[in-house]
């Protein structure tokens, strides 16, 4: 390396010493089109990815105004006017707290044999609005924060940074686990709400941004729990909250299904890039013969 410390190079020479692997002319062919054509798949991939959740903005912004109704039935539905926005003239408006019970806290430090798993706010996808990692920690070495115990079912809204939009709900492998007091726990009360709705209800741009409007500091902007609690959000009859949940879940399982092909065909990509390159894998005579005598 030359050059100074915030420009530090390779030497022209060096680079041009590099030694690469050159396979015959209509090899470097076939590989370069088995390669090219696995990233193509993957970027096609991306862009249906990118459909999905567009598709699932507008549709969240249909089920929330008109409720679980074709869209050439919209003109039937009675609206009213709310401090959230038009809505069915059935639906009613409620503040989040009406509608769920608390959650329970415990010291996991008085229990110090106790292995459970831990969830902070970094453990959360702001992109997939999902749990992805946990920690597995014993009672005597739980950090101060692992207080609030959770169900299968229960929604977690990360009350740091509120704008980041760390929410998700619990599956069921975390059931009677313990995570951050930087969550706001959201226990449905099963007579007034599903917890699927609430989860798409909690998560709308509009309530995240009533919450944001709530925060307090500069250097560590939070709100409190009261302030998630004391969102409003839209509440129809439980059939149709069923029903609204059941669509954008049937999303969701599509976006979750692209991003798995997506995550697929990038590890596939890696792997055959190293073993062609290597010549760990050699692609088959009949094939690299297609393309003796195709323009590179």
């Amino acid at each position: 390396m030359e050059g100074t410390t915030g420009r530090r190079r390779l030497p022209k020479a060096v680079v041009q010493s590099l030694q690469i692997p050159l396979p015959p002319l209509p090899e470097q062919r076939a590989i370069a089109y088995v390669l090219r054509t696995v990233q193509e798949s993957k970027e096609a991939t991306e862009r249906v990815i990118t459909v999905l959740r567009e598709l699932k903005k507008s549709l969240m912004r249909h089920l929330f105004t008109y409720g679980p109704v074709p869209v050439d039935a919209i003109e039937r539905v009675e609206l009213q006017e709310t401090e959230i926005g038009p809505l069915p003239a059935h639906w009613r408006v409620v503040r989040l707290r009406e509608v769920v019970e608390k959650a329970k806290q415990v010291d996991p430090r008085k229990k110090p044999d106790w292995n459970f798993k831990y969830v902070d706010v970094s453990s959360i996808s702001n992109t997939k609005l999902s749990i992805e990692t946990w920690s597995e920690i014993s009672g005597e070495n739980a950090p101060s924060r692992a207080r609030k115990l959770v169900k299968e079912g229960d929604i977690i809204f990360a009350t740091v940074r509120p704008y980041l939009k760390r929410i998700a709900m619990v599956p069921a492998h975390l059931d009677g686990h313990v995570v951050s007091t930087a969550f706001c726990v959201i226990r449905c009360k099963a007579e007034l709400a599903t917890p699927n709705y609430v989860f798409f209800a909690v998560s709308l741009d509009n309530f995240v941004q009533r919450v944001v409007e709530q925060q307090r500091g500069s250097s560590y902007p939070a709100v409190t729990d009261k302030d998630v609690l004391n969102g409003l959000i839209p509440l129809p009859p439980l059939s149709e909250q069923r029903e609204i949940a059941r669509m954008l879940q049937a999303v969701d399982a599509r976006i979750e299904a692209e991003e798995k092909k997506k995550a697929a065909l990038e590890a596939l990509f890696k792997t055959l890039l190293h073993h062609l390159m290597t010549a760990k894998i050699r692609l088959p005579e009949e094939f690299v013969a297609r393309f003796a005598e195709v323009t590179p």
